[in-house]
């Protein structure tokens, strides 16, 4: 009664947090441990305490409350077509252009009358607005993206399981008490008496199989009648029980070794997000600056569209210049003003959708900042792409420990198909007959030892089983050879991503160059009337195509960059691993021990 009385007090003392605080310090030790030997870094794995509060009677509701919104009038309703009729060419309003800039045309003329036109106004609604460049984006991301956070968690259910598979082969305690009515009928009086029951021990799993129990019984019988004697029975017993042949060896320890295993998988696969998650972040960040250029384009395309308006009305109210040609100009003008208009509306859109791989509110306003970058481009070699990627990919040497696993699995069949072969033993001494409990002698001991053989007669499940795992080694096999072929291809596509955004990257700022000469040549001749307005129209328009192709270029070179190592298995993002590493490790500390390595 003592010792169970004693449990009893011990477990009502630990609170739900000594719980959590004690898994999470095994959890995190165990982390470390194997991202140190596995990467060679430890990545921050640490998961916030917060207890939840108290679930709430909606979460014990069969059908959830959902708010059904009030009725409003419908946004969008058909608009009544009305016939607009006026005069072909129109009277244009006197120019306010100062007659100086008629004679300015070009690039850099419209650069500069468009940071003169815009220079007043009321603050752009980015001024207030969270502002982040790539390497804020990637740290933003990793503090409070959702998909981030629940492969860190899965990471840490991985380790979860490691700490309950070691805690079953520790020495484990256990107790139990209660009390027992026992009655019976003789003739007309009732023999009835009240048991007080205790059993306390310890049990210890055996490494390779069967286990050994060490425990003491202890009975109180309080007698409610005659009939029935007090008494005081206790009993120290030790058993155990090994299998020699079903069940012995590494097969038992094969819980524990597959969640080991899973560990370092696990370990791998959360590093492998990570990589990818820079990537597929920083090529977000560089398509939404590719938009963000071409919208900055548009709105120096449409800045000298109008003044092209401007210039052409001039010319014709000096005569030398016919109307149709102000409104080809006219008409280039409000297209551009059009596609400026869309342009804005799809960058916006694309910068919310930002926001969700952020984790970032949609409420909150984001200013995408550009970054210029630093490229350093590897030494292009398809053989030694797919050499680096065999050797460091992740993925390929988990699914090359999987067949590993897969064998295991074939051996482990094969001892399920063993009969059942169990040696047990169990030794025991009391005290003797109406003495206390306590006075426990030698010689009452007992002892005593079995062994046991079930021939396997019935072992259809096993062989079934044993068939299977065959067929899943040489599946797992296959599975293997068709990734790193996979990855192979793969590691030779991202060196010609990187050659191909370079040519193209050339080639588009040569045409660039050839565009801003055939643009200032159409306006000069205009000027001189020997050109019309649509030949100025069609150099703008070439001028626009090609800086949007030389954005998506520049893009695209910077992610292939990234994809090349991702595909080679070269990126790393260890804080110590340079500025990507530093973004998305969010304490920032340094990795001395890979440092020194």
């Amino acid at each position: 009664m003592a010792i169970a009385a004693t449990c009893a007090l011990f477990a009502c003392g630990c609170s739900p947090e000594v719980y959590s605080r004690s898994a999470d310090a095994q959890v995190q030790q165990i982390l470390r441990d194997r991202q140190k030997q596995t990467l060679g870094y430890q990545p921050p794995t640490d998961l916030p305490a917060d207890r939840p509060s108290p679930p709430t009677t909606q979460a014990f509701e069969k059908v959830p409350t959902t708010p059904i919104p009030p009725e409003l009038p419908s946004p969008m309703e058909p608009f009544p077509r009305q016939g607009i009729y006026s005069r072909l060419g129109p009277t244009f309003p006197v120019s306010v252009v100062d007659p100086k800039e008629l004679e300015e045309f070009g690039v850099a003329a419209a650069i500069s009358r468009a940071s003169r036109r815009l220079r007043l106004g009321p603050p752009a609604p980015w001024e207030t607005a969270i502002r982040l460049d790539l390497f804020g984006c990637l740290r933003y991301a990793g503090e409070h993206s959702r998909d981030y956070q629940t492969q860190l968690e899965n990471l840490y259910l991985a380790a979860l399981d490691v700490t309950l598979q070691r805690h079953f082969f520790d020495l484990i305690p256990f107790a139990q008490t209660g009390l027992k009515y026992d009655g019976g009928q003789q003739t007309v009086k009732y023999n009835s008496a009240l048991t007080a029951f205790t059993n306390a021990g310890v049990k210890q799993k055996l490494p390779y199989g069967g286990q050994i129990v060490a425990q003491a019984m202890v009975d109180f019988v309080d007698a409610l009648n005659a009939k029935t004697a007090n008494a005081e029975t206790a009993t120290l017993a030790l058993s155990g029980s090994i299998p020699l042949l079903r069940g012995a060896g590494t097969v038992a320890l094969e819980p524990l070794i597959s969640t080991e295993r899973e560990l370092i998988y696990s370990v791998r696969g959360f590093e492998d997000f990570r990589r990818g998650f820079i990537v597929s972040v920083s090529r977000s960040y560089f398509n939404l600056l590719t938009q963000q250029n071409g919208l900055l384009n548009r709105q120096l395309n449409y800045t000298n569209l109008q003044s092209l308006t401007e210039r052409t009305q001039a010319l014709y109210d000096a005569g030398r210049l016919t109307f149709i040609q102000v409104q080809q100009a006219m008409q280039a003008q409000l297209s551009a003003e059009a596609t400026l208009v869309d342009a804005q509306a799809s960058y916006q859109s694309a910068v919310d959708q930002f926001k969700i791989v952020l984790g970032m509110p949609a409420e909150e306003e984001l200013s995408i900042v550009p970054v210029y970058l630093d490229l350093r481009l590897p030494r292009l070699d398809s053989d030694q792409a797919v050499a680096f990627a065999r050797k460091y990919r992740l993925d390929l040497q988990t699914a090359r420990d999987r067949i590993e696993d897969a064998h295991r699995n074939v051996h482990n069949a094969e001892n399920g198909l063993l009969p059942d072969l169990d040696l047990a033993a169990n030794v025991q001494t009391g005290n003797r007959p109406k003495s206390d409990a306590g006075n426990i002698v030698g010689d009452e001991t007992t002892y005593s030892a079995s062994l046991t053989l079930d021939l396997p007669l019935d072992r259809v499940a096993e062989r079934n089983i044993y068939r299977r795992s065959i067929i899943n080694f040489h599946q797992t096999q296959r599975d293997f050879e068709e990734l790193e072929d996979r990855i192979a291809i793969a590691a030779r596509d991202a060196v010609r991503a990187i050659a191909s955004a370079q040519t193209a990257l050339r080639i588009q700022e040569v045409s660039i160059r050839l565009a801003q000469s055939r643009l200032d040549f159409a306006n000069e001749r205009l000027k001189q009337g020997i050109a019309t307005a649509r030949d100025v129209v069609d150099a703008q328009t070439s001028l626009l195509q090609a800086q949007d192709a030389y954005e998506r270029g520049r893009a695209q070179l910077q992610t292939s960059l990234l994809q090349y190592l991702q595909q080679t298995g070269l990126l790393r993002v260890a804080a110590d691993g340079g500025a990507l590493g530093e973004a998305i490790n969010p304490t920032g500390e340094t990795n001395k021990t890979a440092g020194e390595r």
